[in-house]
């Protein structure tokens, strides 16, 4: 797979894409798209999550490792302790209405308020 190309207002505004894919300047803060020779003064590389995917499960290291779910023992015992997302009561429910039946499901989050909810960035 081949990433694809955005222009991206230095600031991080915007992305010159849609709406704003003939702009000149950031309609938000009014920085230049483009540098003295034409080129984007910014830009950034993207994969849809459909490519992101097939390529992680290409992969037969992370492939396993996206398994971790479908293998994940929850607890049962009759105290109740929360040692995964998996021991939670909205995966139970999810489980109840039928999601997750096939040991490949997978569940995204996603956000876009920039806040990093986990350790890692990835």
């Amino acid at each position: 797979f081949e990433p694809h190309r955005y222009d991206t207002c230095k600031n991080s505004c915007i992305a010159f894409t849609s709406s704003y894919e003939n702009l000149a300047s950031c309609p938000i803060c009014g920085e230049n798209r483009f540098d003295d020779n034409g080129k984007p003064v910014n830009t950034t590389f993207f994969f849809s999550v459909k490519e992101r995917l097939i390529i992680q499960y290409k992969n037969k290291e992370r492939a396993e490792e996206l398994q971790y779910r479908s293998n994940y023992s929850q607890n049962k015992g009759e105290e109740e302790i929360y040692a995964d997302i998996f021991d939670g009561l909205l995966y139970k429910d999810l489980l109840q209405r039928g999601f997750f039946k096939d040991e490949r499901d997978i569940a995204l989050s996603g956000t876009c308020d920039g806040y990093q909810i986990f350790e890692q960035r990835t």
